[in-house]
């Protein structure tokens, strides 16, 4: 082997090394990085009070809060999640917060009627809109906050 061929040998190696860390660190499971996982365009966040402070980062963020105990408006909220994260991937990421399993975290939002749907751009909250017609309010929400229909 030549010295010049162990150079390129070397310096492909270290390309290799930083492609791969930064790959890692940026995953959205955050196995690697060892973090939370990250929003990801086009899927449905989870929202732990752990991690709303993440999540309010990106822009524009829509949140939906519910419950799903005794709460037909929450759970007619939930289930059209996915095809709105879908719908919206390229405008905004769209997080969902079961307040069944994760309490703590209508009181770091900020909401005391559900269900609701909080929309942070900025990491500020722009718009809100709770009750039980939270969920027909949401395309004109996503409307006046990102210029464009859903």
């Amino acid at each position: 082997m030549k010295s010049g061929n162990g150079f390129l040998w070397i310096a492909g190696g270290v390309a290799l090394v930083l492609i791969l860390m930064i790959w890692a660190t940026d995953m959205p499971l955050g196995i690697f990085g060892g973090g939370p996982a990250k929003p990801v365009a086009g899927k449905v966040y989870e929202l732990t009070a752990g991690n709303l402070a993440t999540a309010r980062r990106n822009a524009p963020v829509l949140v939906a809060l519910f419950t799903t105990g005794g709460n037909t408006a929450g759970v007619r909220m939930s289930r059209g999640l996915d095809s709105l994260a879908k719908r919206v991937r390229d405008r905004a990421i769209v997080a969902v917060g079961n307040l069944d399993d994760e309490p703590e975290l209508a009181k770091k939002a900020g909401v005391g009627e559900l269900p609701a749907w909080v929309i942070y751009s900025g990491g500020t909250e722009v718009s809100r809109a709770t009750g039980e017609n939270a969920d027909l309010s949401i395309d004109r929400l996503i409307a006046e906050q990102t210029g464009a229909a859903p």
